[in-house]
């Protein structure tokens, strides 16, 4: 699948690549963590420090685990998760989203969303897919409404990991809704 984004300095459309997760790449991703906060947000039921192993271990089954990736160099440039929340109800959650912090800012949080959504409702027939994110996590929240994600409510989670209960901002579309927005 390839995905068209704007280069911000020349600004022409620039493609992106999405492909299936290659366990070899774990040690990248641990490696964009940049801070506690970060691995909090990006992973609070997963015991500090994130690792390649740790990661590694992620997705569920019945789900996928996607990369974006720069279609000259094949550089790793994003990744996410799509995975079954109630397979009877259609309904599927998004996890563990995470860009290269050398390209955020760029739309690529927006882009792997789409790919993510497009996944989910393709190709797994979903009827709806939410989200759940920090209130906190501004630049999240943004690129998730922008990827055309509802706020849709409040949750409220224990982490033990972290020993913390948090509220979090739960996000949502449905199919039709998907369908509208693209």
């Amino acid at each position: 699948m390839v995905i068209r984004r704007r280069n911000h300095t020349h600004h022409r459309p620039r493609a992106v690549l999405v492909h299936e997760f290659r366990p070899r790449d774990a040690a990248t991703l641990a490696s964009w963590v940049g801070s506690a906060q970060e691995a909090f947000w990006l992973a609070p039921r997963s015991r500090p420090p994130l690792t390649a192993d740790v990661i590694a271990s992620w997705g569920q089954p019945g789900g996928d685990r996607l990369t974006l990736r720069d279609p000259v160099n094949r550089a790793l440039l994003a990744y996410g998760e799509v995975n079954p929340l109630s397979l009877a109800r259609g309904s599927y959650w998004l996890g563990h989203l995470l860009v290269d912090p050398q390209c955020r800012g760029r739309g690529l949080g927006r882009e792997l969303t789409r790919a993510l959504l497009q996944r989910a409702f393709e190709h797994h027939g979903a009827r709806r897919v939410t989200l759940v994110v920090f209130r906190d996590n501004v630049a999240a929240i943004a690129c998730y409404a922008n990827a055309g994600m509802n706020a849709d409510g409040y949750e409220t989670h224990h982490f033990p990991a972290y020993n913390r209960r948090e509220r979090l901002l739960r996000m949502a579309i449905s199919v039709d809704e998907w369908r509208l927005a693209r």
